[in-house]
């Protein structure tokens, strides 16, 4: 998350006027926080689903193993939408 997020918030407040900033840096954080629980759901959701009853040992394993790959395709998802970003030239 930490290769991800400062050079979105930099992508995406940098063109802004001064005036907007504030607004849109408020907006950027409050989506943030939504897409993080949103995500933090459907993992876990995935996650207890393969689970199941079993608590402990195997089941903690298939569910684990269930989760991997998609988180590789939400890594993967953000990789190629992060492509689709406007670049912001410098100077």
């Amino acid at each position: 998350m930490g290769i991800v997020m400062a050079p979105l918030t930099s992508t995406v407040l940098a063109d802004l006027s001064p005036r907007r900033a504030g607004t849109a840096a408020g907006v950027l954080s409050s989506v943030q926080q939504v897409g993080n629980a949103v995500g933090v759901a459907v993992i876990g959701i995935v996650f207890y689903g393969a689970a199941g009853s079993a608590h402990a040992g195997a089941g903690i394993v298939h569910a684990f193993q269930a989760s991997v790959p998609y988180l590789v395709g939400f890594a993967i998802a953000v990789a190629v939408l992060v492509q689709l970003l406007p670049r912001h030239r410098r100077g």
